[in-house]
């Protein structure tokens, strides 16, 4: 560690771009936070009460992971390694960052269990095959609980892949570049000298929950076609359950990107050895930024809550503009003073 060397640092590589960028995040997301939560809340309409406390936990979950990015943790990461320190609430707690990193991926479980849950019910309801009363029986009981324990079990497996920190800071920073003094004086922490494990886990996790919303959609394809061709289920009722699903199937998809993009950028950083403090910092301000794009897709592509949003804009009340005879006598009476 060389703390008179001169580093070649921007704004955009400072923690102070980082930390604004999240605080601003949060105010531009936290109102459409809000609405999303009351059209949950007041605007799911009777045929969409089944899955309106799943919703209502997804949306949760979202809120959470964007807080925990946004308010809490506010992780500045050192790539190429799993380390660095939190600038959010947590910084004034002791393993700040590991438990802002903890607090951060537990947050992303919830969500991709709160859409796995969606689908899982959709499937329980629509899908008449067979074995769907012993799914029913046997697998629903257990199904989200478990995997409430299983995936959270992924961090706590990776306790011991945490180094020795002295030596671990001081290998770090024989691969960063000159940093500037306020990084070498905060209060690093490293999780992982090695990847191989975290990614692994992650990846896993992603894996799991996408592999199990490709084998419900699957099945409530091929179920709902069958259904339709056997003139059990009517063409208005098929065409609902598709609305509803490609909505719910873009509403995860969408903000999965903003996820998915950092977790490939800190796999090939960390493989080629590449250092670059910016784009992790608008890369982290990116993911902040998932919760809009998923509550925008929950209110603008299901129609209930569609129309709730455009019911509530109809009714602000416009700006008054004087009349028209208003306006002619106004000009009339101006006078121009030069």
């Amino acid at each position: 560690m060389n703390t008179t060397c001169t580093p070649n640092f921007n704004y955009y590589d400072s923690p102070q771009f980082l930390s604004t960028g999240m605080h601003i995040a949060s105010v531009i997301i936290t109102p459409v936070h809000l609405l999303g939560l009351y059209c949950i809340i007041y605007k799911t309409p009777l045929q969409m009460a089944a899955v309106k406390w799943y919703l209502l936990q997804m949306h949760v979950s979202v809120m959470a992971l964007d807080y925990s990015v946004t308010v809490v943790g506010i992780p500045y990461v050192l790539a190429t390694r799993i380390a660095g320190f939190s600038l959010g609430l947590l910084q004034y707690s002791s393993y700040s960052f590991l438990l802002a990193i903890f607090v951060m991926i537990a947050c992303l479980q919830f969500v991709t269990l709160g859409i796995t849950g969606i689908f899982e019910n959709r499937f329980r309801i629509i899908c008449k095959f067979s074995w769907v009363p012993l799914w029913k029986k046997f697998i629903t009981p257990g199904f989200l609980p478990g995997q409430y324990i299983v995936y959270p079990s992924f961090l706590l497996l990776g306790i011991p892949f945490i180094p020795d920190q002295k030596t671990a800071l001081q290998d770090i920073f024989k691969t960063l570049p000159c940093l500037p003094r306020e990084i070498y004086e905060a209060d690093i922490y490293v999780i992982a000298d090695d990847m191989t494990y975290h990614v692994m886990a992650i990846s896993m996790g992603l894996s799991g929950a996408i592999g199990q919303i490709i084998f419900f959609n699957g099945c409530l394809i091929y179920s709902s076609l069958e259904q339709l061709k056997a003139k059990t289920m009517s063409q208005k009722t098929f065409q609902m359950q598709k609305q509803f699903l490609t909505a719910v199937v873009v509403q995860a998809a969408s903000p999965m990107i903003c996820l998915i993009i950092p977790l490939i950028y800190f796999t090939i950083a960390h493989l080629v050895g590449y250092y670059n403090q910016g784009i992790i910092n608008c890369l982290l301000i990116n993911v902040s930024i998932h919760g809009l794009i998923s509550t925008t897709a929950l209110v603008t592509l299901h129609k209930p809550y569609r129309t709730a949003v455009r019911s509530m804009i109809s009714k602000l009340p416009e700006p008054r503009r004087p009349k028209v005879s208003q306006l002619s006598t106004l000009s009339r009476s101006t006078v121009v003073v030069l």
